[in-house]
């Protein structure tokens, strides 16, 4: 379908799922367009935004510190943290994949690099 490279970290099927149902120029390609550059862009510019916080801060006196009104607040970040670091970890330990709709065994490698 493309070159070696390519195919191995995407693993596309060929006359797949992906293949019908998505009308669009990665056709086969597209969990692994769909992960690689949204998920990785979106990854990049929260890192920006975050550093650009924490240099704000302890640069400029004049910014305000980050504190939440109640501690319940911080109570429900907590269980959104633990959440986001055990659903990828669940789905890498029992190789459960979100993109794959063709019945393949394991991950595919773009999957299980998050």
């Amino acid at each position: 379908m493309g070159f070696k490279p390519l195919d191995w970290y995407c693993q596309p099927v060929k006359n797949g799922a992906w293949s019908h149902v998505v009308e669009n120029a990665f056709g086969a390609y597209t969990p692994c367009g769909i992960d690689t550059l949204v998920v990785c862009i979106s990854y990049l510019a929260l890192f920006g935004v975050c550093f650009y916080r924490i240099w704000r801060t302890t640069r400029d006196y004049t910014v305000q510190r980050y504190k939440l009104r109640s501690p319940y607040y911080n109570y429900l970040l907590g269980l959104l943290v633990v959440y986001c670091i055990a659903e990828p970890l669940y789905r890498i330990t029992t190789g459960t994949s979100i993109m794959n709709l063709d019945g393949q065994p394991g991950l595919a490698p773009f999957e299980s690099d998050t």
